[in-house]
């Protein structure tokens, strides 16, 4: 090969190299502008809940203490007031707890309550397990103002939490109760947290049926330094408030009530630990401890 030959050979060689490098960085960069701009990547929005179970005796008067300052009008009028037949109620407090609840809540061990900590994707839900299972329960629910009366087997009571952001600083929550029922069944589920890209995977679920109130669904925003509650009515025997969360004493035949406070802060994936499992909230891999707390 003579020099004439090589030397032109090279000059193909060089100029394909460069064009190829351009080629992948008109790649590169378009697939940059695509996800964020400039190359900066937008992280997906999370919403970060603390989940705390406060159980006392039945109408005692320090847990009772919450509803003096929760503001139950928060609600829409309709949602309340489906709420309120049903036996239940639900409220927003701003700023401290009561320093009766505060006191129950920091109680020493083994009595202190250690809040659930987990994450949840924009948008997504969590259960909350109210009441174990109940060999059999007959309840009275109020239906768009129809009292209907239902039996169930092997019950239990949950409480489903749908997160969103809201505006520049709110978490917004939607609580729907939930009875879950019957025999267990055996079902095929998609596997959780699965990329958009990734192949999709099953799992074999068991689970019973499912009896979503969405017609007692209710929303509140959360700000910071709000919290909301979450509760029965005493006096409404049989009613779902009821069964949710008045459950008999252990080794007592008094009844015991419980109240659900939930904090809401916002955050995003790259501020998430590895998920833990955490009770009572599921599914578990939903859940992580929040960074610089």
């Amino acid at each position: 090969m003579n020099r004439k030959t090589l030397a032109t050979l090279l000059s193909v060689l060089v100029v394909t190299g460069c064009t190829l490098n351009r080629s992948d960085l008109r790649r590169e960069t378009m697939f940059q502008t695509r996800i964020g701009g400039n190359g900066k990547v937008i992280e997906p929005k999370r919403c970060g809940l603390q989940v705390a179970i406060v159980s006392r005796p039945l109408r005692d008067a320090d847990l009772n203490a919450v509803w003096r300052v929760a503001d139950q009008q928060m609600i829409n009028a309709e949602a309340h007031h489906a709420l309120e037949v049903n036996g239940l109620r639900i409220g927003l407090i701003t700023g401290d707890l009561p320093a009766e609840v505060d006191s129950i809540i920091k109680a020493p061990p083994p009595h202190k309550v250690e809040p659930a900590e987990f994450m949840l994707p924009d948008g997504e839900h969590a259960m909350i397990n109210l009441c174990e299972a109940t060999p059999m329960v007959s309840l009275l629910l109020n239906r768009q103002d129809q009292a209907v009366g239902k039996d169930y087997t092997d019950a239990s009571g949950w409480l489903r939490v749908t997160a969103n952001q809201e505006g520049a600083s709110g978490v917004t929550l939607r609580f729907v109760p939930e009875i879950h029922h019957g025999p267990m069944q055996h079902s095929f589920g998609a596997v959780p947290n699965g990329g958009n890209y990734s192949p999709q995977q099953f799992m074999v679920k068991d689970s019973q049926q499912e009896e979503t109130l969405r017609e007692l669904a209710a929303t509140l925003t959360l700000q910071p330094g709000q919290v909301a509650v979450v509760g029965g009515r005493p006096e409404a025997d049989r009613s779902l408030g009821s069964f949710l969360f008045n459950q008999p004493e252990v080794h007592s035949d008094r009844l015991s009530q419980k109240v659900v406070l939930i904090w809401a802060s916002r955050t995003t994936a790259a501020a998430a630990e590895v998920p833990k499992g955490l009770v009572p909230v599921d599914p578990p891999d939903m859940a992580a401890k929040k960074e610089n707390r």
